[in-house]
């Protein structure tokens, strides 16, 4: 996330690096002073693509 948000920072987005260590949680990582709020939402990425598959697969 880190890494990602640097290339926003011409948009004012930035984060506080000490809550972005938390893990696994939705959270408000903005940095005090971020011109906008940056958000961390908590995905299961491999059940979504899993539930894909499977909907292809059936032909829905």
């Amino acid at each position: 996330r880190e890494r990602i948000c640097k290339g926003l920072e011409v948009l004012g987005a930035s984060i506080d690096p000490e809550v972005n260590d938390f893990k696994g949680l939705q959270r408000d990582i903005s940095a005090k002073g971020s011109r906008v709020k940056v958000f961390v939402i908590p995905t299961n990425e491999e059940l979504m693509i899993a539930r894909e598959t499977n909907r292809l697969s059936e032909g829905k």
